[in-house]
């Protein structure tokens, strides 16, 4: 039987408030592997959130667990989900382990700080980043960004791995959406998202006498929910936002059929391909983006990306687009570049492309 030792971030013994993109993206990734009928040994990437101690041990321990088991199973193909900032030296470790031992290996890169981390980084760094890109069997980059930039950094070609949303999670676009017009937020509700430039987009975009109402679902903690709260108040919108805390994913996909407009103003520095992006453009809704991550080449329609973010030029293009009446040109747009780029059965069948040859050297 084919088998992947598989080292990522995958929830296991994690509150549930600290699982995000990431742990969502590698269980995908997982069940694509196992639908293909390879069968996958997890090996859990430590977290942080358990305390540091535990952390350091675990992540001491970890690499005779790997050994262990590339022992175990001796024609496994070994795939590292990496994270590279901090810990590149420790990835380049596990891998250098695994081909030391004779096995084909995969590393992933995600988050989308990549190109800059590598960039600012020290020459022992970057040497150790290169290796990463370049010395493994395969490398799977969540971006075309990081495609672009090994290809004219060294010449090599690597595969392209987005995120997507499952297939039995598109419906058909449902372009007859009752007003008032309505703006959404899904994910985490934190500072370096800038929920307080959504809010503020919701108040100029009513002072245009635009019926504008905002739903903003996920979690968030007391003293950031109270700095919203004040901004509610200064813009007189308490009747006009509404705040669901962390819902399941069939309310929230629920929302976003009756949406019309996803803005997404993240300075996240580790913001890579955001799962929140891809399926709201997966149920027709249009996207206001910053540039952070990989949200340009996902929006894939350059005038729907803000790169100043002030509120004043989010507001602006929704204003725009609805005195235009453009919504169901951009609804229709990004419905269909998420059908024809990213969705389950699309992306699976790049990925297993990928693997597959690994199994037959």
């Amino acid at each position: 039987m084919k088998q992947i030792i598989f080292y990522a971030p995958l929830g296991k013994n994690i509150p549930i408030d600290k699982i995000g993109g990431a742990e969502a993206g590698c269980l995908k990734t997982k069940q694509i592997y196992e639908d293909a009928g390879i069968q996958v040994i997890p090996l859990d990437k430590p977290a942080i959130s358990r305390g540091k101690v535990r952390f350091i041990l675990e992540m001491s321990i970890l690499p005779l667990k790997l050994i262990h088991l590339l022992l175990k199973y001796p024609k496994a193909v070994l795939h590292i989900v990496g994270f590279y900032t901090k810990i590149a030296r420790y990835e380049w470790l596990l891998i250098q382990i695994g081909m030391q031992m004779g096995h084909k290996v995969i590393y992933e890169l995600r988050n989308g700080s990549m190109v800059r981390t590598y960039e600012e980084g020290t020459e022992t760094y970057r040497k150790t980043l290169k290796n990463l890109l370049l010395k493994p069997d395969v490398v799977l980059c969540q971006g075309m960004e990081y495609v672009n930039f090994i290809r004219k950094q060294w010449g090599v070609e690597r595969s392209y791995y987005p995120n997507y949303i499952m297939d039995n999670f598109l419906k058909e676009n449902n372009l007859i959406r009752q007003l008032p017009i309505r703006i959404i937020y899904f994910g985490r509700v934190t500072e370096s998202k800038n929920i307080d430039i959504i809010i503020k987009t919701l108040s100029l975009v009513r002072q245009a006498n635009v019926d504008a109402v905002l739903e903003i679902i996920g979690g968030y903690n007391d003293q950031y929910k109270a700095q919203l709260d004040q901004v509610i108040q200064q813009t007189q919108l308490t009747d006009y936002v509404t705040f669901y805390g962390r819902k399941p994913f069939s309310f929230i996909a629920e929302r976003l059929r009756c949406s019309h407009y996803f803005v997404f103003p993240s300075q996240e520095k580790q913001e890579g391909h955001s799962n929140s992006l891809t399926e709201a453009m997966g149920c027709g809704v249009v996207p206001l983006v910053s540039d952070a991550g990989f949200n340009e080449s996902i929006c894939g329609i350059p005038e729907l990306v803000i790169k100043t973010l002030d509120a004043r030029n989010f507001a602006n293009k929704i204003i725009e687009i609805e005195n235009k009446n453009q919504w169901k040109i951009y609804s229709e747009q990004v419905y269909r570049r998420i059908k024809e780029n990213y969705t389950q059965e699309i992306v699976s069948k790049k990925l297993i492309g990928y693997v597959e040859p690994l199994f037959k050297s």
